[in-house]
């Protein structure tokens, strides 16, 4: 059934186009939740601890610390050194006014995994570190944390409404390319009825080269999504955090299974209409 095939110019061209624009939006919503993830990573978490302290106290927190999926990194800073970092901010001069008072406890200083913080988490967490007899308070930018979760909030629920539209759009616009490409096939379709050939013999080879097109134009698209990236990489600004995150290759993925499935679904809701249709109907 040579006759049956779609033409892989204009449909195919539509299809990698229209998945580009969503691989687009979708970067857009990764790089954004990168940004934020980056900002909560970056948030400057300390537990102070009463003094004095040993070193087998310290070594036993720094171990729980660390096993602490919450956790990506923690130090211990001790008070000679935190009054180091000090007297280089406020200078010698400064620190020798204070006549040897050291006013720094010992501290633990923690950062997170971006991805696994909320407020919520980090107060559990805090909650649990407080249980600790040696610790004396903790401290983190609460307030800013609680900013940063209603940006990723409202960047999710604008990122489901506008991706929600955007994916009907894609659809419509294949549908439509497909549906134009077998109306040209509509009166061999009709003859091979008449012959006596069966709706899934018919459908078959439409539904195959619709599979085709649609894991060739978001392969396609693909492409030129990464060469875009490549090029933004090397002369605009550097897109390391990007080009470097698993979630990137999951984009990827998702763009080709939803090109496999936009690409079937549309030429075998496109191949329905010129089905069991009258010759005057199909004129």
């Amino acid at each position: 059934m040579r006759g049956a095939r779609l033409p892989l110019t204009h449909s195919l061209i539509s299809l990698m186009l229209s998945l580009f624009v969503l691989g687009i939006y979708g970067l857009f919503l990764l790089a954004g939740q990168l940004v934020l993830e980056q900002a909560r990573s970056g948030l400057e978490y300390r537990i102070h601890l009463y003094a004095p302290i040993s070193a087998e106290q310290v070594e036993a927190v720094l171990r729980w610390l660390r096993s602490q999926p919450l956790v990506r990194e923690a130090r211990y800073v001790s008070p000679e050194e935190a009054m180091k970092g000090f007297a280089q901010v406020a200078g010698e001069e400064f620190v020798q006014a204070m006549e040897g008072f050291n006013p720094f406890p010992p501290t633990f200083q923690v950062s997170f995994h971006g991805e696994l913080v909320t407020a919520d988490s980090v107060l559990i967490f805090s909650q649990r570190v407080l249980e600790w007899e040696i610790v004396k308070e903790v401290d983190y930018p609460r307030r800013l944390l609680e900013v940063l979760e209603k940006r990723a909030q409202i960047l999710r629920w604008v990122g489901l409404l506008i991706g929600t539209l955007i994916v009907i759009i894609v659809f419509l616009l294949i549908f439509h390319n497909v549906r134009l490409a077998i109306f040209a096939r509509r009166l061999e379709i009709r003859t091979m009825e008449l012959v006596g050939a069966t709706r899934a013999f018919i459908q078959r080879p439409f539904l195959l080269v619709g599979l085709f097109q649609g894991l060739l134009g978001s392969i396609l698209a693909i492409i030129l999504l990464h060469i875009g990236l490549l090029l933004i990489h090397s002369f605009l600004l550097p897109l390391d955090f990007l080009l470097q995150d698993w979630r990137l290759g999951v984009l990827y993925g998702g763009l080709i299974i939803f090109g496999i499935l936009v690409g079937y679904a549309a030429s075998r809701l496109a191949i329905q209409r010129f089905l069991n249709q009258t010759l005057e109907r199909l004129i």
